[in-house]
Formats: C-alpha cells, structure tokens, sequence
C-alpha cells in the first residue's frame, strides 16, 4: 500500500492549514510523523494499524510524503510559529488544529472516541490533546521536545497537564509511553517526570536498545525507522502492546 492509495483531504482552523492522509475501516488513530516526515516506514507503520481494524489518519505536518529530510524539515520546523522546539511548560501550535481534527474526526466517526500517538518532535503531543474529550487513546512515542531546559522538562502548559492528569484519574485513561532505553535524544529522567506526574495512569515501556542489530544505541524511532518484524523483537512486542491498547480503549 502506498499514499497513493489513501484519501486525502484538507483541514483548516482559523490560522492553521495542512492536508490529511487517511485509510482504512474501524476506529480512528491519528498518526503524527518524526522530524524525518511521512517517510515510507511512518506509512509502513500506518498499514499495520489499518490492518489491525482502525481508520488512520496521517496528517501531513512538513515535508513531502515518502521523502526522507531531517535538515530540511528541522529549517522547516524552526521557522514556523506552528512549533515550539525550545519552550519549557508550553505546548505548540499546531496542537490546537490537532485538537480540532480529533474533534471534527470523532463528529464524522462517532464511537468511544480517538487515538494518538506523536512521535520524536511530536512524541509529546498526546498530553495537551488530552484536553480536547473525544482524545481517549493518547499514546506517546520518543517524546523529544523541549529541547532545552533540562532532560526532565514536559512540552505542555500546567493548565494541559492538569487537564490531562484530571481526566487520566476520573475517566481512567492510562496514558502509554515507549522509548529506547539508550535513546541519545530522549532521556529517561524525562520518562520519569512524566510518571512521576501521572502516577499509575502512567504506562511507560522501555525498550532495550541492545537487541538493534543496526543502530545500536543510536536508536530512537520505536514504531518507524528502527522497528524490526521480527518474533520476540522488543519492538514488535511494543508494537502488539500499543494495539492491545487501542483494542481495550478504541473498540
């Protein structure tokens, strides 16, 4: 399967405008791309949620789908008012039209309710969606923003975290998390601040970076770029722990 067999459309809020990419039948999953773009693995990652019974919905945030550019991307990134790469306790943009398209995906779908799972760049993203009620799978991946202000820092506001953190213990939304366990971009200490905070609703999955037989300790991408189908592969095992989730929370 490749884009060219997804549909498409565009989805506007007041200020923000990006185009969609969407497939499949069953509950809906917003997959939100790497720093690298809609690369061919990020698709990849996308059919296999599709053939798990969901409707995905890619949208395209920078980049061309199927290209590969971290540089370019990253020029992209830092020029656009859509993120913030650097800001400690404050969340992007770009998260408010994310909001809006789970809003307008769960009005068209119906259902329990929406998935999502950011990854890299946008791998913290799932917690300020949270404050958008028809978010009821939030799924964090790598979570690399901020890029500063110390391994520890959180890339939402304290009114999103609150948000977040409220509706986790009254509506019993465990929120999942997944990282390589020598990620070089994503620290532990930022993993624990997020369980630190969200206590047992918390779900955080480390993976052991030793079983990559090609990037080693370089490996960051759980679900994309460094995901290897193989039987007893941490990372299938992240990937049929992540479906269960959506399974249990989604259907």
């Amino acid at each position: 399967m490749s884009i060219d067999q997804f549909e498409s459309f565009t989805h506007s809020t007041e200020k923000i405008s990006h185009k969609v990419f969407y497939a499949g039948e069953g509950p809906a999953i917003i997959v939100i791309h790497e720093l690298p773009g809609m690369v061919k693995e990020c698709i990849a990652f996308a059919e296999r949620l599709i053939s798990e019974g969901f409707t995905v919905y890619m949208p395209l945030l920078f980049g061309q789908p199927g290209k590969f550019n971290v540089a370019g991307n990253l020029y992209r990134v830092c020029i656009s008012w859509e993120f913030n790469l650097l800001a400690k306790r404050q969340s992007s943009p770009i998260v408010t039209w994310l909001r809006d398209l789970c809003r307008a995906i769960h009005s068209e779908k119906g259902g329990k309710g929406v998935g999502a799972i950011g990854m890299c760049l946008t791998g913290g993203f799932a917690i300020p969606l949270m404050v958008e009620p028809s978010l009821m799978a939030p799924v964090l991946s790598q979570p690399s923003l901020p890029l500063l202000f110390g391994q520890k820092a959180m890339a939402a506001s304290e009114e999103e975290l609150a948000i977040a953190k409220k509706r986790a213990e009254e509506e019993q939304i465990t929120i999942k998390a997944y990282r390589f366990s020598k990620d070089p971009i994503v620290s532990a200490k930022r993993m624990k601040a997020y369980k630190d905070y969200f206590g047992e609703h918390f779900d955080y999955k480390e993976l052991d970076s030793s079983h990559q037989k090609k990037f080693g300790k370089g490996c960051h991408s759980v679900f994309t770029l460094d995901f290897v189908h193989e039987p007893g592969h941490p990372t299938l095992d992240a990937y049929n722990d992540l479906v269960a989730y959506f399974n249990q929370q989604l259907k």
